[in-house]
């Protein structure tokens, strides 16, 4: 590994970091254009057209193993793709985007709880604290919400983006089984079946919304979602990982949701309440706890 090699896949990681904690403030500028589920099939239609004629001219599907786990690709799209958006985009509308980054800090802790459940993996007393704090702070942040022009119904919008992070940690755990594919062909996949599966929910949503109907400020949105953040961001963060190691950068990623706070504080104007920020540093708290060495 040289330094220039290093430093590179740390500029990669910081500009992936960046892109993800800005998709807060994004997503929620779209919605005001775009309805949720609509908006949610659209970036992923985005992200598919650029990942999978990648992956086709990678090999496409003779990339996959062997017999293709189609019962596991389908079930990542379905909770990866699928419910998380749509429980995120949700969130979205009915609450704040800094409510959101805040809730979502949780995620380490819980795919921790998650893979002891149904991976056996084992739990520390250092990882059981740092879990139970991050728990805590996510009821904290929960519970002190006050409806706003921005926030409508921020005890529903928060409780969603609790859920939107149980729906990551299913997709977490389900990744597990595919950890030795090839990257971008299983991404590819689970990103085309992922739209697919969203076409029912847009049907059940029935908003009267038409694509030449979308203003400039619905498009943008879904372009930068699409191609930044669930196209770039993904091989920004590959490319981190060739140099740095895994630990690392999931310390690192953390900061996403930080910039998602500050991003919506600064860019959207939204207020916070000293009890939520405090949820949020128990959170980061519990997160890096939980993240450090046991023996």
């Amino acid at each position: 590994m040289t330094h220039k090699g290093q430093t590179f896949s740390f500029v990669a990681l910081f500009i992936a970091i960046f892109i993800w904690g800005f998709a807060y403030v994004v997503t929620k500028s779209g919605l005001s254009a775009v309805p949720p589920m609509l908006f949610a099939l659209l970036r992923y239609a985005v992200a598919s057209l650029l990942l999978v004629p990648l992956a086709l001219a990678r090999g496409g599907l003779a990339r996959l193993p062997k017999p293709v786990p189609w019962k596991t690709l389908i079930l990542m799209s379905l909770a990866g793709v699928t419910v998380y958006y749509i429980l995120f985009n949700l969130a979205l509308a009915y609450t704040t985007a800094s409510q959101t980054a805040l809730i979502q800090s949780s995620f380490p802790a819980v795919v921790a709880m998650m893979a002891f459940v149904w991976l056996h993996e084992r739990l520390f007393r250092r990882r059981v604290v740092g879990i139970a704090l991050a728990v805590v702070g996510v009821v904290l942040i929960v519970a002190n919400t006050e409806a706003d022009t921005s926030a409508r119904d921020p005890l529903l919008g928060n409780a969603l983006a609790f859920a939107s992070v149980l729906a990551w940690g299913v997709y977490t755990i389900l990744a597990k089984r595919m950890s030795n594919a090839d990257p971008i062909a299983v991404t590819a996949t689970i990103s085309l079946i992922g739209t697919i599966l969203l076409i029912p929910a847009v049907l059940l949503e029935g908003a009267n919304v038409s694509l030449s109907s979308i203003p400039m400020s619905g498009w943008v949105p879904i372009i930068y979602l699409g191609a930044l953040a669930s196209a770039a961001g993904y091989f920004l963060y590959s490319r981190a990982l060739r140099d740095i190691d895994a630990s690392l950068v999931g310390t690192f990623i953390n900061l996403s949701p930080v910039i998602g706070v500050v991003a919506g504080v600064v860019v959207l104007d939204e207020s916070i309440t000293v009890p939520a920020i405090i949820g949020g540093i128990m959170v980061l708290a519990g997160v890096w706890i939980s993240s450090g060495r046991s023996s």
